[in-house]
Formats: structure tokens, sequence, C-alpha cells
């Protein structure tokens, strides 16, 4: 699929994204936030291969930026691939780009390896020019060497954080792992920031049709590695003991088909969904919902709460710490760098080590029920305990949304578009 011209023809130098695009993943609001900052640069024409789109034809995003869904591209055979691999390579072999940028878990880049070097040896013998090559990817559990091979092709290697890196070093080179830049995610405050707290009580309203109740809330996919399981039978121990004004909200489709059932969990445990269990009222997981509702509802929460059991990130952890919302969490893998070990959250302490079906056989880290039900009481209870406990509190609160609200996509992408510069000068 040949959609852009040679680049002898055009003034402007050329960079394809592989990532998720015009979809409500955290790799889509990723690649957005940085496309929309490279995107100024109107020298730079950018083409986008974007996984998780619907939309049925190729289309004009910006002047400069140009967006090819990949489920419309291959085959029957090669559209058994969701991530549309085949039609990537055909795509980077066909286009003279001057740089390539791949925004996906490694594994999913590590299965082709050796077909990348294809394709560069192949338009070198063809006395074509040839392409740089950047990877951006999430660690969120020790990976196996096998699939690091990949990171050897990329000219520049990113990952999130100081963990990712660190699980890595005893699996590759002391020059492979010399070669890697730390670059975080960064954090969109024009739309997700703090209501004044008449703001906060009048969306709790709207949304729960009461500001008289205590909210805990989660918003992640229904996924096994977010793991509401814990989340749910946890809060159900809390609301049976305690007789709480509680009520938990799970921003999610209930019925996600890589989740669990929701609705019979609730049944199990003794929790009504529209009373003790909140859930939106028309979720698409396709749609999700606007951004400025999302910050609403992030800030009717009175507490935000996770038990996920492994993060590359954790995008709605720092989405809620910039509105100044309270946030329970494990402290573990990425989660421990963006809590600053604890001191900007409430976390559970201890994890027991899992692996799950359809998930690559990852090492997890589930938390225990018990502990969400001790969270929740202290949490809940917060009111009425001492002072300086709930200056703590309101301390934590503060450093989280100070840490979140100083790491703006802005500047985060001026840090890729620098590298971005010097691959395709």
């Amino acid at each position: 699929m040949e959609v852009v011209h040679r680049k002898k023809e055009v003034k402007q130098k050329s960079l394809l994204v592989f990532a998720d695009w015009n979809c409500t993943t955290g790799f889509g609001a990723v690649a957005k936030e940085l496309v929309d900052n490279w995107a100024k640069d109107k020298k730079l024409s950018i083409v986008i291969f974007g996984l998780n789109d619907k939309s049925k034809a190729i289309y004009d995003y910006l002047p400069n930026v140009k967006i090819i869904p990949a489920l419309i591209t291959g085959d029957k055979d090669t559209q058994k691939d969701f991530y549309r691999r085949i039609e990537l390579l055909k795509l980077i072999y066909q286009n003279d780009f001057d740089a390539i940028f791949l925004l996906q878990d490694v594994e999913v880049i590590n299965t082709m390896l050796e077909q990348l070097k294809d394709v560069k040896n192949t338009k070198r013998k063809e006395n074509r020019p040839n392409f740089k090559s950047m990877i951006y990817f999430p660690i969120d559990s020790e990976p196996r060497i096998e699939d690091l091979k990949v990171l050897s092709f990329f000219d520049e290697v990113v990952t999130y954080t100081h963990y990712a890196k660190g699980v890595m070093k005893p699996l590759i080179s002391d020059t492979q792992f010399k070669k890697i830049k730390i670059i975080p995610h960064g954090t969109n405050t024009n739309d997700f920031y703090p209501y004044s707290d008449a703001d906060k009580l009048k969306a709790k309203n709207e949304i729960f049709g009461t500001k008289d109740i205590f909210v805990f809330g989660s918003v992640n996919r229904n996924q096994v590695r977010k793991d509401f399981g814990s989340l749910i039978m946890g809060f159900a121990m809390f609301k049976h003991t305690s007789g709480a004004n509680a009520l938990l909200y799970l921003h999610c489709n209930p019925l996600d088909p890589v989740g669990i059932n929701i609705y019979r969990l609730c049944d199990r445990v003794g929790l009504e969904v529209g009373k003790d269990v909140i859930l939106p009222k028309d979720y698409s997981q396709n749609k999700g919902c606007s951004l400025e509702e999302l910050n609403k509802i992030y800030n009717s929460f009175d507490c935000f709460i996770t038990t996920t059991t492994a993060e590359g990130w954790g995008l709605t952890v720092t989405e809620a710490m910039a509105t100044k919302t309270l946030v329970v969490c494990p402290k573990h893998t990425s989660l421990t760098e963006i809590t600053d070990n604890g001191e900007n959250t409430l976390n559970f302490m201890f994890s027991q080590q899992a692996v799950f079906v359809n998930d690559f056989e990852k090492i997890r880290l589930v938390t225990n029920p018990m502990e969400v039900k001790t969270l929740c009481e202290v949490v809940y209870g917060l009111p009425n305990e001492a002072p300086e406990l709930q200056e703590q509190v309101k301390q934590k609160i503060e450093n989280a949304y100070n840490k979140v609200s100083a790491m703006k996509w802005e500047g985060i992408a001026k840090q890729f578009k620098v590298i971005i510069d010097k691959l395709v000068k």
C-alpha cells in the first residue's frame, strides 16, 4: 500500500507511526497526545497505521497527518492478525519513510524481528532510501529473554519507567541496556483537572442522584490484568461488615469478553447493581465517553481505587491524581514510581503472585480482598480521624497533583521530537 511520494519528490520528512488510534485505549491516548504535538512541525509528514480505528477509509486527521485504519487492510489471511503485522511490513517496504515509530508491547513487535531485518536489507540491496526506527514500549512484569531480541534492531529504544529498564537489565547486554532511554507519560491537564468542592458535589449528585454518599470509583478496562474480582469481593466485605453509606462505581464494560461478568459476581457476593455497585448506563467499549465527561466522573469520586495486578504506566491513576482525587492502589511495577513509593497514595502492601489464562503466562501480583476491605474502612473513616492523619492524606493528594501536573504532554512530546529530528535529518 503506497501512500506517500518518494522522499526526493517532497520537502517534508516522513514518519510512520504504528499505534492505537481513534479509540479509548491507553496506547491510543498516548499516541494522540504525541502526534498532536509533533504535527505542529509542518515540515514533518506523519502517516499513522492505526490499530483499533473503526473508520472505513483512509483519512486526513490534520493537513500533515494521514490515518490508515489497520482494520481495513489485508486479505482474509492477514486479517486474522489483529495487529496487521504483514500489512505494516508491506507499508514500510513500499514507502520511503525517513523513520518509523512503534508504540506497542515489545512482545508484539518481537514477532516481526526477522521480517523487519529483511525489509531493511531488501531496500538496501535495491539502493532505495532506508529508514531509522524507534520503539516506545511498556514493561508491566518481568519479560522473557526471547521477547527482547527485537530491541537490537531499533536505532532508538525508549521505555516508560525505571522499573521497566531495571527488570530488563539481567536479560540484555550492557550495550543494549545503556541504549535504553526512559521517557514517562505526560498528563493531560487541559482535560483532567480538579473541580471546586461545590462542583464536585454537583457532579456526584448528577451522576449518582445524591451528594450524600461516599463514592469509591475505578476507571479501567474489565480485563483479567485489572482484576475487578478482588476489588468487588473486598468492597462487598467492607459493605457487609460496616454498613457504610458508600457505593462502588466501575467505569467499564461489565460484560467485556476479556473480563469477568460483573453482574454475576455482584450477585454472588451480595451486592446490588444499581445501588451498591454502579455501572455506566450506556457503556460501549468502542465509544467510551468524552474526556469532559470522564473528568466529571473522576471529580465525583471520593476515592479512586484499583486492584490492578500490573501496570506499564497506569494512565487512569495519573488522570485521577490530576483531579486531586485520593488514590488507593498497589505499590508494584510502574506504580511504585508513579506513587513515589507510596508517598502520594494509600497502598495495598501485600500481593500474591499469580498466572492468568490467555495472558502470555506473565507473573502478576494479586491484591488480597481483605486488604481492599481494610483500606476502604480507612478511607471511609478519614473524616472521623485525628486532624494530623487527615492532614497527611491531604498532603498525599497534593503531592500527587503536583507530580502529575509537572509532567505535561507538551514537554514529553518535545523529548521525543528531539530524537525524531535526529532520526530523520
